[in-house]
């Protein structure tokens, strides 16, 4: 009897699953994309740029949106975003979807990944000469790598001051951009848990390359793991899928929990019937409930 009810339960488990990964990355690429207002270059290397989405009113919110890919420049950039910048432009807020160097990249990885996330953010200021950017509430978001980076993103006030990714503002022409609020999508916000796990999505040693643990040793994570530089200080939002597999939800439960032990205001949100990519699909069931969490968080 114990057997029949577990074959079932697995069976409606299975079917669930299937009706659940709906949506792929290449249903975000494919067909006419919504474009951006411009493309704003704040290097001088072929991927320090970003994408600059802005409302047809005054923009109550700026989000620093940054896209995923297991940090590798065989998936998609800014573009896999274009659907989930430009709905969230027409709520009014302006975004900021920003490209970087990844692995792959002839200057991808460390320190360089961390370090055009940190440039092409702080480049903010110098944007908000030419457009009214709301830089009073400026929330980080980022999906999978990408929410890796955004949470980083506003941990690096906790650099250690020997560390390479650490900018000292007082010889640096521009400043840091404050960050406000955090929602990390389906975030690998703990790189050594990631790295350890059994058969990785992202491929053999993809975070040991992206932190340099071959000659940086384990010191390798403590200035690009997020769960290393807490408390992030600012609210923050972690949404895990039931039905993703590239980042099963486990590693949601596991930061939020470190996050909130840390002192941080940190909520765990569970998407019962959701794969990898639901979150950051505007045309998915579970788009609302996301689009929530950036129109209520800095209130």
């Amino acid at each position: 009897m114990v057997r029949t009810l577990l074959s079932i339960f697995l069976l409606l488990l299975v079917s669930e699953a299937a009706d659940a990964q709906l949506i792929s990355w290449r249903d975000l690429i494919e067909g006419d994309l919504p474009q951006p207002d411009e493309r704003i270059y704040y290097g001088t290397f072929e991927n320090a740029y970003g994408d600059l989405w802005m409302p047809e009113g005054e923009a109550h919110t700026t989000v620093i949106l940054i896209h995923g890919g297991c940090w590798m420049d065989i998936y998609p950039g800014v573009e896999i975003m274009n659907h989930m910048a430009n709905a969230l432009r027409n709520e009014g807020f302006a975004v900021w979807n920003l490209e970087y160097n990844r692995l792959g990249h002839e200057r991808g990885g460390y320190p360089f990944t961390f370090l055009n996330i940190a440039f092409g953010a702080d480049i903010l200021h110098s944007i908000t000469r030419n457009y009214d950017l709301n830089l009073d509430r400026v929330i980080a978001a980022g999906h999978s790598a990408g929410g890796h980076l955004a949470t980083w993103l506003a941990a690096r006030k906790n650099l250690p001051t020997d560390s390479p990714l650490h900018i000292d503002h007082s010889v640096e022409v521009h400043s840091t951009i404050d960050i406000h609020g955090v929602i990390s999508l389906a975030g690998i916000n703990d790189l050594e848990r990631y790295a350890n796990y059994a058969a990785s999505p992202c491929g053999e040693r993809t975070v040991e390359r992206l932190v340099d643990l071959e000659n940086r040793g384990s010191d390798a994570y403590l200035d690009t793991s997020p769960v290393n530089l807490l408390p992030l200080g600012v609210p923050h939002v972690e949404v895990t899928a039931a039905f993703d597999a590239p980042v099963p939800p486990f590693f949601g439960y596991h930061f939020s929990n470190a996050a909130k032990a840390a002192g941080d205001d940190s909520r765990l949100i569970l998407q019962p019937n959701a794969g990898h990519f639901e979150m950051i699909t505007p045309w998915s069931d579970e788009w609302p409930d996301v689009l929530n969490l950036f129109l209520n968080l800095l209130d």
